[in-house]
């Protein structure tokens, strides 16, 4: 009896534990909430001193809002054009993406799109949708 209650402590252990390695790589690539953000009018401003993540090519930050909505900025090049700020609501039916490794998927019916936005398997017919984007090298200004 004593043995049985072990092999079944072990067993729930490393189901834990294989669970949790699974999940790691994932969580290391997932966006990170942003930080440093003012509004100006109908403008975001991003602190990207503040944003370290988006220093390097396939850094991304989630902007989210209190409607439900979100946003992602993500560093796709470098230098000031480099930045592209992208809706993380899919085409298809409004779901929000999350991130996977270096592309968004939709966990409503699977469609992806890459790091940047743009299409790479439906159902969605589209792109996300973009939004204009100037930036410094220290400001990011979206809309």
């Amino acid at each position: 009896m004593e043995l049985a209650k072990e092999v079944s402590r072990r067993s729930v252990l490393c189901g834990i534990a294989l669970i949790a390695v699974g999940l790691l790589p994932e969580a290391a690539n997932a966006a990170v909430p942003a930080v440093g953000v003012k509004v100006k009018g109908k403008k975001l401003l991003v602190d990207l001193k503040a944003n370290k993540v988006l220093a390097k090519v396939g850094g991304v930050v989630q902007i989210d809002f209190s409607d439900g909505s979100s946003i992602a900025l993500v560093r796709t090049a470098p230098g000031n054009k480099g930045l592209s700020a992208i809706s993380l609501a899919c085409t298809h039916q409004g779901v929000t993406v999350i991130q996977q490794d270096k592309q968004w998927v939709c966990p409503a019916h699977g469609s992806q799109f890459a790091l940047g936005g743009a299409l790479v398997q439906g159902p969605a017919r589209s792109a996300l949708q973009k939004y204009p984007i100037t930036a410094t090298a220290t400001t990011a200004v979206i809309g």
